[in-house]
């Protein structure tokens, strides 16, 4: 049964995979290896891997261009462990390592004190969130551990959902939980970044959000940080092998990694018979980005005549990253002497000619070179969001290098004159840019600029309210704040359901914080907040705030409930123990409470004889001061509500709707209407 797989890739695009079932398999160019990769560029027995039931061990055999994994080359004889998505680079060629199982449900580690902890509470449960406790790899896996507990008295589903981070990135072991009440279930959240050049390395701020399944108002975000790694890879190929005298060579360049990637190539062989002519000796890749690095191999002395000759040679490709991988393509020079064999015999009789002809080369040698000109220098597009690329073109003539400077500083020294475009990535560019084009011939120089705008573009952020709910009937004060990276300006809208908005500023930067909002709600609020980057591109962030009702319920025995706020009106209902009303008013003096009754009515009830939740203060209810007047046959004196002697008042607290009511006692509190009598 295999354990993993290795996938050989090819400079051309070619790939191979390999499945691994021996507990020790050697990786090489010799026939006698497990793996057998034909390419000069491997050592004989480059590489091993072994298994021991459960880990995985790469050990470079002492290999002369050694074994590179995740861009960090390996001690030679040392073994080191696969946890798999591992990048490694022998020669020329990127091998990827994969476990049998790619995304796994990993154990989780223990974790230090510095790692990201998060907490957060809701009415009905509670949330703890621990982030990735360390930067990783494309490729690599790394998880957060979230803990759900069910606060409530009713076993309750939950769903998480996970934003802020592609979603192929991103897998949850349980999307959807069932907890019974006073438990708590862990859920695992997997990263694992593709390993593609396009998987941006940084911090990603990730929004881990809990819902209730048949209540989503209810729900609960914890933000984490999530940091990927630039990981590294490359690749080459020699287009043609086998040259003769004068042609050109074309070396194409490959980033496979994510991060830019400066590269330095040279030419080598054993004799130091030949000497290299190249357009770019020196290069820096952007991720994902092709090059051809095109030139030509002389020989040091030319031969005059006789027999062709053959030479072999290596173009080296050397990372100038902490890596400092090198790569080799192989090839081969067929020299073909200046003159046939017989020019000895005719050199005698043709020495006059010979003078004349060289006299005539002189002539055109010494001619000065022709001024070199810029026909067209694009730029596509000419505004672009920070990260991504944009794509470089002209034309020239009379050129023999060309250079690529951005704001004055230089970027590209070297590109070949045959080269008529390549790709710029602007992660750090903002801002106006301006992008010369320098080419030169000989002595003279030209160039060419043009513009180029770099914004930043509209980041996730943050958007929320202190408090997350509010409370019908009830005076409150609200703050609501946000903070949008890259916004320029924002706008918010669906505070006309808690307040009168007038006073307030119509627009705001890319972070405010609104307080003091003083309001009465009556239905849940959507605020929706809109940002604006400085290109004019616009994100909308819906923000959902519950509203739920003040609910009281008798704090002894049955609470009876008058016409108005006074016990000289006429009884209209009466509300039993252990029956949870809702109360939407006080009276002026704040003695009595306003319970709604089925069928629309309602009826008054002494404060001190409610127990209410502890979700809202009763001072802050709204004050109802037009109350119906007393019957004409009543006594004229007030008589001062006085509350009913109760041998025990038990604390009561009552969760509002949505929730499970409980006492201090942890008992069940049943849902009750009030009764109307008449």
């Amino acid at each position: 049964m295999a354990y993993g797989r290795l996938d050989v890739f090819w400079p051309d695009g070619q790939f191979k995979t390999y499945p691994l079932v021996e507990n020790s398999i050697s990786v090489g160019r010799s026939s006698g290896n497990s793996i057998a990769l034909d390419t000069t560029t491997i050592s004989r027995y480059h590489l091993s891997l072994t298994h021991d039931g459960s880990t995985t061990m790469i050990t470079d055999l002492e290999s002369a261009n050694g074994t590179f994994v995740d861009s960090e080359r390996l001690q030679a004889n040392t073994p080191r462990i696969l946890d798999g998505g591992e990048e490694i680079q022998i020669g020329h060629l990127r091998l990827i390592y994969h476990q049998l199982d790619e995304m796994p449900t990993q154990p989780m580690k223990p974790l230090d004190e510095t790692t990201l902890h998060i907490e957060a509470v809701a009415p009905s449960f509670r949330l703890d969130v621990i982030g990735p406790p360390a930067p990783f790899s494309p490729g690599a896996n790394m998880s957060a551990e979230v803990s759900i507990t069910n606060t409530g008295s009713q076993p309750q589903s939950y769903v998480v959902d996970v934003s802020g981070i592609p979603g192929e990135w991103v897998r949850i072991d349980r999307p959807e939980i069932k907890i019974e009440p006073e438990q708590s279930e862990q859920v695992l959240i997997n990263f694992r970044p593709l390993r593609r050049s396009d998987s941006r390395p940084g911090d990603y701020r990730v929004t881990v959000r809990v819902a209730v399944k048949n209540q989503p108002e209810q729900k609960l975000d914890a933000l984490i940080v999530v940091r990927i790694l630039p990981y590294s890879g490359f690749g080459m190929a020699l287009e043609r092998t086998l040259l003769t005298s004068g042609e050109r060579f074309r070396l194409h360049l490959h980033n496979q990694g994510s991060a830019p990637l400066p590269l330095t190539i040279s030419g080598r062989d054993r004799e130091n018979a030949l000497r290299y002519v190249m357009s770019t000796p020196q290069v820096t890749l952007m991720p994902g980005a092709r090059f051809v690095v095109q030139g030509e191999v002389r020989p040091d002395k030319p031969t005059l005549w006789g027999k062709p000759r053959q030479h072999t040679f290596d173009l080296q490709v050397r990372s100038q990253d902490a890596a400092r991988f090198l790569a080799v393509a192989r090839g081969r020079l067929i020299e073909k002497p200046m003159l046939p064999s017989w020019t000895p015999l005719a050199l005698a009789g043709t020495a006059l000619g010979g003078l004349l002809v060289v006299i005539a080369l002189l002539v055109v040698l010494l001619q000065p070179p022709r001024p070199p000109q810029i026909e067209s220098f694009t730029v596509n597009p000419t505004q672009v969001a920070q990260g991504e690329t944009i794509a470089l073109n002209w034309t020239a003539r009379d050129v023999n290098n060309l250079s690529l400077l951005i704001d004055g500083k230089s970027v590209i020294e070297r590109i070949g004159s045959e080269t008529t475009g390549l790709t710029l990535d602007t992660s750090g560019l903002s801002g106006d840019v301006v992008l010369s084009l320098i080419a030169t011939n000989g002595g003279l120089q030209t160039s060419a600029e043009q513009q180029l705008y770099v914004y930043v573009p509209l980041g996730a952020g943050s958007f929320a309210t202190t408090p997350a709910q509010l409370v019908r009937y009830v005076v409150q004060n609200l703050t609501v704040s946000w903070n949008i990276p890259g916004a320029v300006k924002t706008r918010i809208s669906g505070l006309e359901g808690f307040m009168n908005t007038t006073g307030l500023n119509t627009e705001y930067g890319a972070e405010a914080t609104m307080t003091n909002l003083v309001g009465i709600p009556s239905n849940p609020l959507r605020l929706v907040l809109v940002a604006e980057d400085e290109a004019g591109n616009m994100r909308e962030q819906t923000l959902d705030v519950p509203v739920i009702n003040p609910e009281c319920l008798p704090a002894g025995p049955p609470v009876t409930l008058y016409a108005g706020p006074d016990a000289r009106y006429q009884v209209v209902g009466t509300v039993p123990a252990g029956g949870m009303v809702v109360v939407d008013a006080q009276d002026g003096s704040g003695q009595w409470l306003r319970a709604q009754l089925t069928g629309g009515l309602s009826g008054w009830g002494v404060r001190s004889e409610f127990a209410c939740a502890r979700t809202f203060n009763t001072a802050d209810l709204v004050k109802e001061l037009n109350v119906p007047a007393l019957p004409p046959d009543t006594a004229t004196p007030t008589v001062t509500p006085t509350a009913r002697a109760v041998t025990a008042t038990p604390v009561v607290t009552l969760t509002p709707a949505g929730g499970a009511p409980s006492t201090s006692a942890q008992q069940a509190v049943p849902a009750a209407t009030a009764t109307a009598s008449g």
